[in-house]
């Protein structure tokens, strides 16, 4: 056996790991190759010393450089392949997390959700059987009834991307009796003459936001933005022979900023607050108003200050609500005076249906 370059045991070591990442291993074990495996590759391929101090130099040369290796206590596994052949195919990891996400998103119907990862199959390496029966568990019913969302995301972006308005009818849940018990269904919104209301407004960005699609336009009428979520519009058009109104007012906004004031997406005035929060609810303010927020010490060391921007609303007032005294409304005076007006009338409501009939 003749004896290999030791200046490239590095290329050897990858190499290794490269044609042990494409081979279908049967068990989580055997997709991992140990340093005392790979040392023993060098030796015994190449005709190379190696010690398990010089694999590991190697490996960590790797990642600096940017292969995605993943370690463990069973040795290393190649996450991606980096040949021209290989890098623009989905690895069986992403065609999973895809499979799961579209499993869990609210947006997409159950029957669009079904085609689609019956498509992704087809790319996988395994039996496509394999990929589609593999779901996360979710709610059926948080799923949407809307099938055509992903069409109407498509037309929003082209209307955005020509400088066109949308025409579109907006949806709304409404309860239908059958005798004493009932069901919800989605209506289309309509006008005082009860005819189906013909919205026309000039997209500017998508969100997605709180797990929904959100397109934030401009609105003629209120010459303001105004938020629809994606997953109740129907009839989404292009309106070719319309130009977009309201540039101006979004020049120096910020989409993102606008969309984390906007609590559950509903417009309101927009407003910076002072909340004192246990220490505990830093993950769910962190989770609603991200962490590039001003925190300020607060005189009870199981409590920090923040300080936020929110837009004035009921829905803003709910989440708030929910938290009870871990999470409290300091500043405005004025702004807290109207929360507590808010908790008051919510209590004086029950009061006054103490006696109300239970089915």
């Amino acid at each position: 056996m003749s004896k290999g370059d030791n200046r490239l045991k590095i290329l050897y070591v990858l190499d290794e790991l490269q044609q042990n990442t494409k081979q279908k291993s049967d068990t989580q074990e055997d997709r991992f190759l140990s340093a005392t495996a790979l040392i023993s590759v060098l030796n015994n391929k190449y005709g190379l010393t190696a010690d398990r101090k010089s694999v590991y130099n190697y490996i960590e040369s790797l990642i600096k450089y940017g292969y995605d290796i993943e370690k463990s206590r069973r040795g290393y596994y190649l996450r991606e392949h980096y040949t021209e052949e290989d890098k623009n195919v989905f690895e069986e990891a992403e065609l999973k997390m895809i499979v799961d996400a579209l499993t869990s998103c609210r947006f997409i119907s159950a029957s669009k959700t079904a085609s689609i990862i019956h498509k992704l199959g087809t790319l996988s390496q395994e039996s496509s059987e394999y990929l589609t029966n593999r779901r996360v568990y979710y709610d059926q019913a948080i799923k949407s009834d809307n099938s055509s969302v992903i069409y109407s995301i498509d037309a929003i972006y082209h209307a955005i991307n020509t400088n066109k308005k949308i025409t579109f009818k907006y949806q709304k849940m409404v309860v239908n009796f059958e005798h004493v018990t009932g069901h919800l269904t989605s209506v289309n919104k309509v006008n005082d003459d009860h005819v189906e209301k013909l919205y026309c407004e000039s997209p500017y960005a998508l969100v997605w936001k709180n797990e929904y699609y959100y397109v934030i336009c401009y609105d003629s009428l209120t010459q303001a933005p105004r938020t629809f979520r994606v997953d109740r519009m129907k009839d989404v058009q292009v309106d070719e022979h319309s130009s977009r109104e309201g540039e101006s007012c979004f020049e120096n906004m910020s989409i993102m900023e606008y969309a984390n004031t906007a609590f559950s997406m509903y417009g309101g005035e927009t407003i910076n607050i002072l909340l004192r929060v246990k220490k505990d609810m830093a993950d769910v303010i962190a989770d609603r108003f991200g962490k590039n927020i001003t925190i300020y010490q607060d005189d009870n060391d199981q409590f920090f200050r923040c300080s936020v921007n929110v837009q004035k609303s009921l829905q803003f007032y709910s989440w708030l609500s929910g938290f009870g005294s871990d999470i409290e409304l300091v500043y405005p005076v004025a702004l807290r005076e109207d929360y507590l007006h808010y908790l008051e009338s919510v209590l004086q409501d029950y009061r006054s249906h103490e006696r109300i009939s239970q089915v």
